[in-house]
């Protein structure tokens, strides 16, 4: 539901896998913080909802079997 007068904001590459994952929580608590319930619990649905279908393929899929 992106308006097109939005602008897209990117999370800041850290130096380490540390600093990456400081910045991935910063990012998304100022998410959080510009963005109404609404439109982030819209988006995070979206996420689930994409996941379950996934899943549901997956489990649609035959097993190969394994050899013993």
């Amino acid at each position: 539901m992106k308006n097109e007068n939005q602008k897209r904001i990117f999370m800041k590459p850290g130096k380490t896998n540390k600093e990456d994952r400081l910045n991935f929580i910063k990012f998304w608590a100022n998410y959080i913080k510009t963005h109404s319930d609404k439109e982030w619990s819209e988006q995070q649905k979206m996420l689930i909802d994409s996941q379950i279908k996934n899943v549901k393929k997956l489990a649609k899929k035959p097993v190969l079997p394994t050899s013993s």
